[in-house]
């Protein structure tokens, strides 16, 4: 069943502010860019609506069709529905609502919302964002699943209410393009806590797990769910959690899977992809093949002595294909990208920057073979940390508060740590739980603190401070040093804010690039409850880390795999295509350096300096990764981004 990748409507919340044909047809237009299906809009009583398609045939390279006139449908509560991505246990809903299973997901998503109301989103399963637009109260209804990575954008100016899922409807129905200086400063600092900020001054977003009621008289925002709100789960054996976990992640994977044809999967050398290929196989026909897509450093690499990480996971993958010849391993170094080859395309299609560009390298490598090949959809398992392979490092500080100290003791005693039993149990249980600030002045005494502003944050700090970064952080919880939080539970609520608040743009912008969607079993949220209501101690047994995951994946993924206690390293030849690209990058600092407006912002001075005394190699012990390769990586792409918001070009 097609789904909806893009969706967009222009509202008139008081029934005197008529929308005009002009901002319809821009609009509409502005959905038209890049790789996907076709564009259907269509007027409505106080205003319009328009959506479009995902790519039906990824290898079809032909452009889509003209956009299309459609006749919006109202359901039988008078509400009008727009629909971007894809709800999971679609036969589970349709039972309980008494309807046919060929009902698509915008009108079945219309009769939930009618039946259950405002507990609507709690009660189904997706990855998906909705609007539902009722004239007669001149009401509107925003929302986005638990998980989801399809975002949504408003513009509320007066009268009108103006949403999208990519900013770049919003520009063309009249909002200013104007960089938002906090929004910049917080994610400079990677706080990305804050879901419903965006990059535009005004504009706003829905963060994920939320809804929002738009009438006349302003706004209700209700969060719908939340990591904290999760239940504890607590089973009677340790094999309990194994199967309820198994069960679920099969079902996940199902899910995944609904109507895709040949898929394709970006796979690792960890726990969480290939955990996601094994249970993909099972699901696979007689003949059926998935093809892996797995970065590997380029020719010439050699790798440095880190022996806690490894950089080449190329044989872990061939392991795991030795095991199911249902996997057709491809390895994509990327090597022929230059730092920032897709960012204009990836700007114009999602309206948002970047935040890792020293990474995107292989990842457009893999979604491009992928499409090229023909392939329905990527898979990816990026939220397996946040969920069953979770490490549950946090336990040792937990059983210190919880005087669970026979627990706490045998768990120290057999850590996979060579320090004595009194340091480990001071660094692991202990310092948890001080408050950052005094872990920092502990750290700076004993000179082992390294300030983010000397080494992975490309800003000023007098302009994080001034622009009021530091307290902004402080009143979310965020702590730019990134010692360990204080629970399981913190921990994972901040990587998932982490991941959805700029991620689902990202994705966007990859799918229209691309011309391929992805899909991540990890995500799927009865999966991701489960694992957070489970306590640390199934996470952490006997000294083993990730002792969920490897009892999980035993007999499914290699023994050397299931076992590995070292960690892979993203982008592991980053020292070589730094040098490689090294001109380009010093001659864009010096161009920031020249704007009056960037060079406030970015310390120019202190990154370029870097770049001139870096001796062009990885250092094994040193901070030559964070300063050169995170510093002046994200300074480079952010500044592209702000200029390219501004109408000029990466040279200024």
């Amino acid at each position: 069943m097609a789904a909806d990748l893009l969706i967009a409507a222009c509202l008139d919340l008081t029934g005197d502010a008529p929308i005009d044909e002009p901002t319809v047809d821009r609009m509409v237009a502005s959905l038209g860019l890049g790789t996907a299906g076709p564009v259907r809009f269509g007027k409505v009583d106080g205003g319009f609506l328009a959506a479009r398609r995902e790519l039906m045939s990824p290898s079809d390279t032909r452009g889509p069709p003209r956009p299309a006139l459609f006749e919006p449908t109202p359901g039988d509560d008078g509400g009008y529905t727009l629909f971007a991505g894809r709800l999971e246990d679609r036969a589970q809903l349709c039972a309980a609502l008494g309807v046919n299973p060929s009902m698509d997901d915008a009108a079945l998503y219309g009769l939930a919302h009618a039946r259950f109301d405002d507990d609507c989103d709690s009660r189904i399963n997706g990855d998906y964002a909705a609007v539902r637009w009722f004239p007669d109260r001149r009401t509107v209804w925003l929302s986005r699943s638990a998980t989801s990575m399809h975002p949504l954008h408003i513009w509320r100016a007066g009268r009108r209410l103006v949403v999208s899922s990519i900013p770049r409807a919003l520009f063309a129905a009249g909002m200013r393009a104007e960089v938002d200086s906090q929004t910049m400063s917080d994610a400079l600092l990677l706080n990305f806590q804050d879901g419903t900020s965006s990059w535009y001054c005004d504009a706003s977003r829905v963060a994920c797990g939320t809804w929002q009621r738009h009438d006349r008289n302003g706004v209700k925002c209700v969060t719908h769910w939340s990591p904290a709100s999760v239940p504890e789960v607590r089973l009677a054996r340790d094999q309990d959690y194994v199967d309820a976990v198994d069960d679920l992640f099969a079902k996940a994977t199902r899910n995944a899977m609904d109507g895709i044809t040949k898929p394709a999967i970006a796979l690792s050398g960890g726990l969480d992809s290939q955990a996601v290929a094994a249970y993909l196989c099972d699901h696979l026909g007689d003949g059926e093949v998935v093809t892996s897509y797995t970065a590997v450093p380029q020719s010439g690499w050699v790798s440095p002595d880190k022996p806690y990480s490894f950089g080449d996971e190329s044989d872990h993958v061939r392991a795991l294909a030795a095991m199911y010849p249902q996997i057709e391993p491809r390895f994509a170094s990327g090597e022929s990208r230059i730092f920032g080859a897709d960012l204009d395309a990836m700007h114009m299609l999602g309206s948002w920057p970047m935040r890792n560009e020293s990474n995107m390298h292989w990842i457009h490598e893999m979604y491009s073979r992928a499409a090229k090949a023909g392939s329905g959809a990527i898979l990816f398992g990026a939220a397996g940390n946040s969920g069953f392979s979770y490490d549950g490092m946090t336990g040792y500080g937990e059983w210190l508060r919880k005087g669970r100290w026979g627990l706490l003791a045998r768990e120290l005693s057999m850590a996979d740590d060579p320090r004595p039993f009194w340091r480990k149990a001071v660094s692991l249980a202990v310092m948890p739980n001080l408050p950052a600030a005094l872990r920092k002045t502990i750290d700076q005494f004993r000179g082992k603190f390294a300030s983010a502003f000397e080494t992975w944050c490309p800003m000023r700090h007098e302009f994080a401070n001034r622009n009021g970064a530091f307290d902004r952080a402080k009143a979310a919880g965020f702590d730019r040093d990134f010692y360990t939080a204080y629970s399981a539970r913190d921990w994972r609520a901040a990587v998932l804010a982490d991941t959805l608040s700029q991620g689902a743009e990202i994705d966007l912008a990859m799918q229209l690039h691309h011309g391929i969607p992805s899909r991540d079993p990890t995500l799927y949220r009865p999966l991701l409850e489960l694992c957070i209501g489970i306590g640390d101690d199934q996470y952490l047994r006997n000294g083993t880390d990730r002792w969920l995951a490897r009892r999980l994946l035993n007999g499914r993924i290699p023994e050397n795999v299931r076992t590995e206690r070292r960690f892979g390293r993203q982008s592991p030849d980053w020292a070589m295509r730094f040098q490689r690209d090294r001109t380009m990058l010093q001659a864009e600092l010096q161009s920031i350096q020249a704007d009056p407006t960037l060079s406030r912002v970015f310390d120019t001075e202190r990154l370029s300096q870097n770049l001139a005394d870096w001796s062009g190699e990885e250092d094994s012990a040193g901070d030559n990764k964070l300063k050169i390769n995170a510093a002046i990586g994200r300074a480079v792409s952010t500044a592209r981004f702000i200029r390219y918001v501004q109408g000029r070009n990466a040279a200024g």
